[in-house]
């Protein structure tokens, strides 16, 4: 068994949108502050909302995940929790690797914003649309190579084919 870091995704470029988002709200927030004037309570609500806005973007950034030749590591913050939450799999045990779609991040004709990882002891979730898509294929057709009976999602296949480029691009 080799314990040594094969590989890791990537932040994409598309993840840094919120903090593109956190700014055009901080912005419009202070424009608008500055045109109605300044109130009771504006410095409590601009410090909120940066600090509001900033720690989503850091939530949404801090995902980390690490693989070698058998096992995979996600490492990830959590809203409400100070813990860091840790989520370890082993290639050779993963049972199903298949697409879901969040409820809250509905996209018309969009069939899945999530690829989860499913063993008997834990499930990871990878969200494409934060990490670089020519890692996240060579970890799945890495999982693929020790465990092809997992692959039954039909999205999944068409993924590491190359489909669904109009949502996740290569870079």
């Amino acid at each position: 068994m080799t314990s040594e870091q094969t590989s890791h995704l990537r932040h994409s470029q598309r993840c840094y949108h919120w903090l593109f988002v956190w700014a055009v709200l901080n912005s419009l927030l202070v424009v608008g502050i500055i045109k109605r004037g300044w109130g009771h309570g504006v410095e409590m609500i601009l410090i909120s909302s940066a600090i509001l806005f900033g720690y989503g973007f850091l939530i949404d950034i801090s995902t980390r995940i690490w693989w070698t030749a058998n096992q995979i590591w996600w490492r990830d913050l959590d809203y409400f929790s100070i813990k860091t939450m840790r989520h370890t799999v082993r290639i050779g045990e993963i049972t199903e690797v298949t697409v879901a779609n969040h409820p809250a991040n509905f996209v018309p004709n969009k069939p899945f914003d999530r690829f989860l990882l499913v063993s008997p002891a834990d499930t990871i979730t990878i969200l494409p649309s934060f990490h670089q898509r020519e890692e996240l294929e060579d970890l799945l057709r890495l999982i693929h190579e020790k465990r092809p009976e997992a692959f039954t999602d039909p999205h999944v296949l068409e993924f590491m084919d190359g489909g669904f480029a109009e949502w996740w691009r290569y870079r």
